[in-house]
């Protein structure tokens, strides 16, 4: 017998039946996961860096694409407004702006969560971060996730899964990362090799003079190798300060006590040093708590 020949309406129920819905949802499917080539000015870099500085050594990178091309897609997400955001390949997009040649990319449908998550994951799989880029990275995510008391927990609990470390060391390298300051953590670089031991020790010098700290990147040698930065970076903020000259006190300053009054008589070549002297006590002092006991003293001059 001959075969009949099929309907439309036959037809329309092959492609709308469950089998066909299937294949359709797998094809689907699978195209969130192809590689498509986009123009890199595209795609916008995320707000959470893991890199000091992307662009470092970046000439090798883009010599090697130059000649053998990208081997290996970046990953993009899709945000709200529409527009693609780098989860992970920042220095591969980097490199494909500078060829200005468009970049193979998976582009995939990510909450800021496990885009973070997946950064992270890469990114410690890929190539050997710092120890002080890892603890700027979980910055950038507590920076970003936790900007409530209520999100904070939920900021810390993406950290540890993103990096694979303890819970305890996220809220350390947290402060470490945000207790110095910018400007000195890039006059060091990533100083790879050096543990946390060590830029815990700049942290806490940071913290007992964070003005000081700033000042002091300006004065670390940029040819030294960065562990070597780190180092002059503690040995700067460890010195003592300059201190006055040394002079017989009794030759050239009297102090006298008369009362709640004090008097100190200067030799005119030494007022001002006397007198910068005095002005730091009176700080040090106010700094240490000690305002309730100077306050009733307020009135008493002295000259």
């Amino acid at each position: 017998m001959g075969k009949t020949a099929l309907s439309d309406d036959d037809v329309d129920m092959k492609r709308t039946s469950p089998t066909v819905a299937r294949a359709q949802a797998s094809v689907l499917e699978e195209d969130k996961h192809a590689t498509r080539l986009i123009d890199p000015s595209s795609i916008r870099m995320s707000a959470v860096m893991d890199r000091i500085d992307p662009s470092d050594g970046l000439e090798e990178l883009i010599s090697s694409i130059r000649e053998h091309g990208q081997k290996v897609p970046v990953l993009v997400r899709r945000i709200q407004d529409g527009s693609l955001e780098i989860v992970y390949g920042r220095r591969r997009l980097l490199a494909c702006r500078e060829l200005g040649q468009k970049v193979r990319a998976t582009v995939m449908e990510m909450t800021s969560e496990e885009a973070l998550i997946a950064q992270g994951v890469e990114n410690n799989a890929r190539q050997d971060p710092s120890f002080i880029e890892r603890a700027l990275f979980v910055a950038g995510i507590v920076r970003e996730l936790g900007k409530t008391e209520e999100s904070r927990k939920n900021a810390q609990t993406v950290a540890y899964r993103a990096l694979q470390i303890d819970e305890s060391l996220v809220s350390r390298m947290n402060r470490i990362a945000t207790g110095i300051p910018v400007e000195l953590i890039q006059a060091i670089g990533p100083a790879h090799g050096v543990g946390r031991r060590v830029w815990e020790k700049l942290f806490k010098l940071c913290e007992k003079d964070i003005s000081r700290a700033q000042k002091v990147a300006g004065d670390i040698p940029r040819n030294l190798p960065g562990a070597d930065r780190l180092n002059a970076a503690i040995a700067l903020l460890t010195a003592s300060k300059p201190s006055l000259p040394k002079s017989n006190l009794g030759d050239r300053v009297t102090v006298s006590r008369r009362g709640n009054r004090i008097t100190i008589d200067v030799d005119p070549e030494s007022v001002s040093h006397v007198e910068a002297a005095v002005r730091e006590l009176l700080l040090n002092l106010l700094d240490r708590g000690q305002e309730g006991s100077a306050s009733g003293h307020s009135d008493d001059p002295i000259s």
